[in-house]
């Protein structure tokens, strides 16, 4: 993204590395220069710092939502939903149509049966641990055979739902989040009472946002008689994918669209972009101020240095060495701020928040991931920063005349 912003101005950076590699550029002095006026290099390379770090978090932030999604398909599995239904909890598949669904051959199985599960998807407001409130969640009825096909989720306390009692199993990094959902604990929903018996992790999947039970129990509840919200089957491999999906398209008797999981996650990842879009705004906000400190820093080291800027041109630096000069100044000033933010962003790495699906408006838990490629970005964006702050200071001092220079 950040990197399409460099290319109207290459032929300008081309000819700052072309001077700074075949023409006298006093880039030592420069360097010197940077760390002589302490008080407004520190403040311009915190500004910078500050809008670096912003600016990487919030990419991480929408990163580690797609994430979440990404993490929650199977390349060999595939769910069936009602024709134009973009999420389960907008869709409906009879159970007449799940037991046709069933006799497809190329479904696998394994030692317990089918890998076929018919799942309902409900929301549930939840409160908040802290009492701030509360958030809706998304309750999924599966069956046995669901828990088994989610291979990244695993149970690490208690035990699994069993059918006709009432029970849930909830993630563990909803503990902490939300009221009630403890070991023991219950939940009120569908004028039933649910005893918490489980806890699960969903390796930073969608699934980390979700409270399971047994589907069964939840059609009762939600009187939700003959009608699911999803299909999800895994196929004998990923290669049988196609031909699956095919097949669900063609048969005039179901009538439902089958999509690959790691297509119908990516779909859903799109929650982080408001998310993203709503800093990008904050951090565009951030930029000026950041761009008009990095100005305000070389005017002033402009101002404070016209008799070394005489000195320069008398002994015979050009106009546009000393224009190259004062660029690369702004250019380390402000790199130094994104490199600082860069590593302050490294403090955000891992932790976990949880935003709001635009399409679903249920909770949905993610963590920060701050990557090399994020970091870099920051850092470029920086470089942009110095180009944009330090060009009018830098042509200023290019301008300067030698006799005004000299009397300082």
């Amino acid at each position: 993204m950040i990197g399409w912003l460099f290319v109207p101005l290459a032929p300008y950076l081309l000819w700052l590395l072309h001077a700074a590699l075949f023409h006298p550029v006093p880039l030592a002095y420069n360097w010197r220069s940077i760390w002589v006026r302490k008080a407004g290099t520190l403040s311009t390379v915190g500004a910078i710092a500050i809008v670096v770090m912003i600016f990487v978090v919030v990419l991480s932030m929408a990163q580690g939502v797609s994430r979440a999604y990404v993490r929650s398909g199977r390349d060999d599995q595939v769910i069936i939903l009602r024709q134009n239904a973009r999420v389960e909890m907008m869709s409906s598949v009879t159970l007449a149509q799940a037991r046709l669904i069933a006799t497809h051959p190329l479904i696998a199985r394994d030692a317990q049966g089918p890998l076929l599960t018919e799942d309902i998807i409900v929301s549930k407001q939840l409160p908040l641990a802290d009492g701030s409130g509360s958030l809706t969640v998304t309750v999924r009825g599966t069956t046995r055979a669901g828990a088994r096909m989610r291979s990244q989720v695993t149970l690490v306390a208690g035990r699994w739902f069993r059918p006709g009692l009432s029970e849930a199993v909830v993630p563990r990094r909803m503990q902490n989040r939300y009221a009630g959902v403890d070991l023991g604990g219950t939940i009120a929903m569908g004028g039933r009472t649910w005893t918490v018996v489980g806890v699960f992790d969903g390796s930073g999947s969608v699934y980390d946002s979700e409270v399971w039970t047994d589907v069964a129990d939840l059609r009762q509840a939600y009187r939700r008689y003959g009608v699911d919200s999803s299909v999800a089957v895994r196929l004998r491999s990923a290669e049988d994918v196609p031909a699956f999906v095919r097949d669900m398209e063609r048969d005039v008797r179901l009538k439902l669209e089958a999509k690959p999981e790691p297509a119908y996650f990516a779909d859903l990842g799109d929650a982080g972009r408001p998310m993203q879009v709503l800093g990008q705004i904050i951090t565009a906000i951030l930029t000026v101020g950041a761009i008009f400190a990095a100005m305000n820093t070389m005017y002033a080291a402009v101002a404070g240095r016209t008799s070394e800027i005489g000195t320069l041109r008398a002994i015979g630096f050009k106009r546009r060495e000393i224009l190259a000069s004062f660029q690369w100044e702004a250019i380390l000033l402000t790199a130094l701020g994104g490199l600082l933010g860069a590593s302050l962003a490294l403090l955000f790495n891992g932790t976990r928040s949880g935003g709001v699906n635009m399409t679903t408006w249920s909770d949905v838990s993610y963590a920060f991931a701050i990557t090399p490629g994020l970091m870099a970005q920051g850092v470029a964006f920086s470089i942009l920063m110095g180009l944009a702050g330090g060009f009018l200071p830098a042509w200023r001092a290019s301008r300067i005349p030698v006799t005004e220079a000299m009397r300082g």
